[in-house]
């Protein structure tokens, strides 16, 4: 008889754990790529241990003593009654990469958080050199905005904007990341917005699911964490739409997580050479924005009002003339409002 490599009932259990969590998922269309469907009728993600989150697809459980806030967004998160969808994907020719220019003209330092400019970011980044965040979990709640034109032009050339959560991108090559696109084109004075679901590890560029409903106005939380420095997962909820995507994928061949920021973020992407004109959104705000390194067992939990781990900086996005164009204000700890002024407008 063939000797068990499991030697005792722990490590058994600590073996079947992959092997579990390939069995819930099931292939998507692109090669790699997995998604998690609906977990058994009887399967309570408040009470389950943290192996069996990850078997099904649930993002991590804060902790609800230490980040009693974050735990009940948490709790909300995976209890909506939301039906998972197997993802349609697309990969597109859009690319979200590291920040352009950033802290290229700071404007000062206020409290912890120092001011500074970014070509392509708007947002809050929370940066460090020793690395903290080379294990992650970063997360936020918002509200998709109006896509449309600068007021008074009609141009068939369209405009883009995204708004995202990630990891790395600030002085590193790589950028995860999870979010919506939000993007318009004029003809015939008719205004033809575009919304969409992505997730993105760059040097890749974005990948769409097709078949997730986003709308303006929907309210919709977005999640993405590594489980190494090559793979990772998305999840993505649309409360509106009562839908939601689990999403395990890989980074590109020779690139790895660094692990030196966390981010928040409204950005005008890349498309052919060079960035877009960006959307003019108005007005957009992210709620609970929060990171964590989930896997520490004292977890550090990181806002954009709050960053134990690292230096803040509040970043102002300028167009291709150096005007300003986006720029975040942070309400409390967790919360950023986003407005657009300038070419945008």
């Amino acid at each position: 008889m063939k000797s068990l490599n499991c030697l005792d009932l722990a490590v058994i259990a600590a073996c079947l754990v992959p092997a579990a969590a390939e069995a819930q998922s099931v292939p998507t269309n692109l090669p790699g790529v997995r998604a998690y469907l609906n977990a058994p009728a009887d399967f309570n993600p408040v009470t389950a241990a943290p192996e069996a989150l990850d078997v099904y697809g649930f993002p991590p459980r804060p902790n609800a003593t230490s980040a009693p806030e974050d735990y009940a967004d948490w709790v909300r998160t995976v209890t909506t009654p939301a039906r998972a969808i197997l993802p349609i994907l697309k990969e597109t020719n859009i690319y979200h990469g590291p920040a352009r220019n950033l802290r290229g003209a700071g404007a000062g330092t206020v409290g912890n958080v120092t001011d500074v400019t970014s070509s392509n970011w708007s947002g809050y980044i929370i940066s460090s050199s020793t690395k903290p965040f080379k294990v992650e979990e970063v997360k936020a709640n918002f509200m998709v905005p109006v896509a449309q034109q600068a007021f008074g032009i009609c141009s068939e050339s369209a405009v883009y904007g995204s708004s995202w959560v990630g990891i790395d991108g600030d002085g590193s090559d790589d950028v995860l990341q999870d979010g919506i696109s939000f993007s318009a084109s004029c003809d015939d004075s008719v205004t033809t917005p575009s919304y969409a679901a992505w997730y993105e590890w760059y040097p890749y560029s974005e990948t769409v699911i097709t078949n997730f409903p986003v709308s303006p106005g929907d309210d919709i939380t977005v999640e993405v964490w590594n489980t190494s420095a090559t793979a990772a997962k998305a999840y993505l909820i649309n409360y509106t739409a009562n839908t939601k995507v689990t999403i395990s994928f890989s980074a590109p061949s020779g690139t790895t997580l660094t692990g030196n920021c966390v981010e928040w973020i409204v950005e005008r992407p890349e498309v052919g050479d060079g960035l877009t004109n960006l959307t003019n959104y108005i007005a957009t705000a992210f709620f609970n924005s929060m990171a964590w390194n989930y896997t520490a067992s004292t977890p550090t939990y990181n806002e954009p009002g709050k960053a134990p781990s690292g230096t803040v900086y509040a970043s102002t996005m300028l167009d291709n003339s150096s005007n300003p164009i986006s720029y975040p204000v942070v309400g409390g700890t967790v919360d950023i409002w986003f407005f657009d002024e300038g070419s945008a407008r």
